[in-house]
């Protein structure tokens, strides 16, 4: 499948090893299945940068989806960002909350190769934390998957995930303002979602008294 990525440089060969292990996911090559953002990735830097498809040959790889908007998905989603992306002030302050859905959603990401799910960079990170402390529910969060606010990314974990990927062809891309208004714009998204929750909707609160 075609699959695209923005950045400052011209990669041709991804190299396995390489990146932030802080992201959503952990350690891995973050693609997105539209090329418009792509280049809005790639628009961001100072100097411009390129807009890269990729060609991913994912038939005999171990793929795990959670780009649906079932509860138990959404559950595993927060759980990996938290192991992901939560510093030690943030882990401290929700500890309990954290321990309890690590204890029931944690994943071992090992064994796969691919992760396919929704993003979380920047904007999108705040739908989790805030259902996190409790100011969101999943129902809202549910609803912004199932309408595409968040957007969906693949990830290329392994060894062998890496050995699948050709480079297709790049697009330059000239830095310009429209990442920084795609952040506005997503604000806007998660305010008016936030303004449709209701204290009826199930919170974090809720589903870690379930089994207690």
């Amino acid at each position: 499948m075609k699959l695209f990525f923005g950045s400052n440089q011209l990669i041709r060969v991804p190299t396995f090893g390489k990146g932030n292990p802080a992201n959503d996911y952990g350690l891995g090559l973050y693609l997105t299945p539209e090329m418009d953002m792509a280049r809005l990735w790639a628009s961001k830097f100072p100097s411009g940068g390129f807009a890269i498809t990729y060609d991913v040959d994912l038939s005999s790889l171990r793929v795990l989806n959670l780009a649906n908007s079932g509860e138990e998905a959404i559950l595993r989603w927060i759980t990996l960002l938290v192991e992901h992306r939560f510093d030690r002030l943030q882990r401290a302050r929700y500890q309990e909350r954290v321990e309890e859905l690590i204890r029931r959603y944690g994943m071992d990401l090992s064994q796969y190769d691919v992760i396919i799910g929704y993003r979380a960079d920047d904007s999108y990170f705040r739908y989790a934390t805030d259902f996190l402390a409790n100011t969101l529910s999943i129902d809202v969060l549910a609803e912004a998957m199932k309408l595409g606010k968040l957007g969906t990314q693949v990830v290329l974990k392994s060894k062998e995930a890496f050995q699948k990927v050709s480079f297709v062809s790049a697009e330059e891309v000239s830095h310009d303002s429209r990442y920084e208004r795609f952040r506005s714009f997503t604000l806007d998204q998660y305010h008016a979602l936030k303004t449709t929750d209701s204290d009826k909707n199930t919170f974090i609160r809720d589903i870690l008294r379930r089994g207690k």
